[in-house]
């Protein structure tokens, strides 16, 4: 008798552990449904960025482009040169953290690459 209560005594915490984990889902599978939600946004996500590029009307989109920025580089510290395209002429923009400044029209490029390579070849005796 008492060899059959010590067997009932070990085997009831068992049981209770067993019935326990049956009850709770694993680490392995909650991660599992964590990743395919995560998937699941980011695949929204990226649709509907995909849509917005295509001109689906959800983000606003500059329709006119007037104003075009060719190209900035910056000077150092909060300062940049820009170029910057307005109705077919070009302007040379100075640009600090607090000022614009007009340093000037640009001439347009009247050569292409090709142009100076023949005229170059044709000076050299």
């Amino acid at each position: 008798m008492p060899a059959v209560m010590v067997l009932m005594v070990l085997l009831v915490p068992v049981t209770a552990l067993a019935e326990t984990a049956a009850k709770e889902p694993s680490l392995f599978t909650a991660s599992l449904k964590m990743l395919a939600a995560l998937g699941v946004v980011v695949g929204l996500l990226l649709l509907f960025y995909a849509a917005s590029r295509r001109g689906f009307g959800f983000l606003p989109q500059n329709k006119s482009e007037i104003i075009q920025i060719i190209e900035t580089r910056p000077l150092g510290g909060r300062k940049f040169l820009c170029v910057v395209k307005v109705r077919d002429e070009e302007i040379l923009l100075g640009m600090t953290h607090d000022r614009i400044e007009n340093l000037g029209r640009l001439e347009p490029a009247k050569k292409t690459f090709s142009d100076s390579l023949h005229a170059a070849q044709e000076k050299q005796p």
